[in-house]
């Protein structure tokens, strides 16, 4: 039998004032029980509410966002136990979440660890990997390399996300490489036992599947940024991910002052000199601060007019 996940209490943050919204989301997730949850509504890709989350609350949440298309993003935040045993972290990643709970318990049995220090590459673009992997703390990034040596990151990886799907099910090379963006560990499950679990366990193949169509949702908006929205615009959508929920100038999530220009760049799709530009135009319109050339402090409002393309002309 399916676990049965606890009913969760709605939040509409869509009507939540900018200034108090996260602080609002935080404390209804304070008033959960262990298993309880909170579903919230938005309009907007949630990326920063779950950084802060993690800078706030780390290890006693678990994360599903999805993007419902037409600006409609539903997000379940629970509750849980960071000290949990192996059986109940793997129920936590998305799509093992309507598992059987025997087919949780004969996988966690097969689970391993591994540990990379920050900069460590986990995989290659095109290397057989014969784990599906899944993110117990820290973070990761996916990178592409082009023919002339240019970098370009196409995502992040937090806890409970998983690495290498379409390796596990068509066999396979990795189709981007994974590095650690901190220092990170990740459990690991051999291709063939997620293989055999999802022949024998529908609502996990079908939790791989949801998570399939989420990660085509991903790479269409990617595409269209690429083709249709200027660097300017890029460069500040990428940003918003280490913007406070807060008004006025505050200082950025932590992981973004240790960005530099040329990874803001590859984030961005451009190169170096234009992401530069591009900084350097959202620091006189004061929507971010830099030292040094990193960014230091976001102003969210702003910064959202840039992204959203209400001031920006391109770059």
């Amino acid at each position: 039998m399916p676990i049965t996940r606890p009913a969760a209490i709605t939040l509409d943050a869509r009507a939540l004032s900018p200034a108090s919204k996260t602080e609002q989301i935080i404390e209804a997730f304070d008033k959960l029980q262990i298993g309880g949850a909170v579903e919230i509504v938005e309009e907007t890709d949630p990326r920063a509410l779950r950084n802060e989350m993690t800078q706030l609350r780390p290890g006693r949440f678990s994360w599903d966002a999805r993007n419902l298309g037409s600006n409609r993003w539903s997000v379940r935040l629970e509750r849980i136990d960071e000290n949990a045993d192996a059986e109940t972290f793997l129920q936590h990643a998305p799509q093992f979440t309507g598992a059987k709970a025997s087919t949780l318990k004969e996988l966690s049995a097969q689970l391993g660890e591994r540990s990379y220090k920050s900069g460590d590459t986990i995989f290659d673009e095109g290397e057989i990997w014969p784990y599906l992997g899944i993110v117990k703390t820290g973070k990761i990034i996916y990178t592409l390399l082009s023919p002339d040596g240019k970098t370009h990151t196409i995502g992040e990886r937090l806890t409970h996300d998983t690495l290498n799907e379409s390796g596990v099910f068509d066999g396979g090379g990795a189709t981007t490489r994974a590095e650690a963006l901190t220092d990170t560990s990740i459990v690991t499950l051999p291709s063939e036992a997620v293989l055999h679990a999802c022949k024998n366990d529908a609502e996990l193949a079908l939790g791989f599947l949801i998570a399939a169509s989420q990660a085509r949702r991903r790479s269409i908006e990617t595409v269209a940024d690429l083709a249709f929205a200027h660097v300017l615009q890029r460069v500040a959508k990428f940003l918003l991910g280490y913007a406070r929920g807060s008004v006025g100038m505050s200082r950025g999530l932590p992981g973004v002052e240790n960005l530099s220009q040329a990874q803001i760049a590859a984030a961005a799709g451009t190169v170096r000199d234009m992401a530069a530009r591009a900084l350097l135009r959202l620091k006189n319109a004061n929507a971010v601060e830099l030292d040094r050339g990193r960014v230091k402090s976001i102003d969210r409002a702003r910064l959202e007019a840039f992204a959203h393309n209400v001031q920006a002309p391109p770059v």
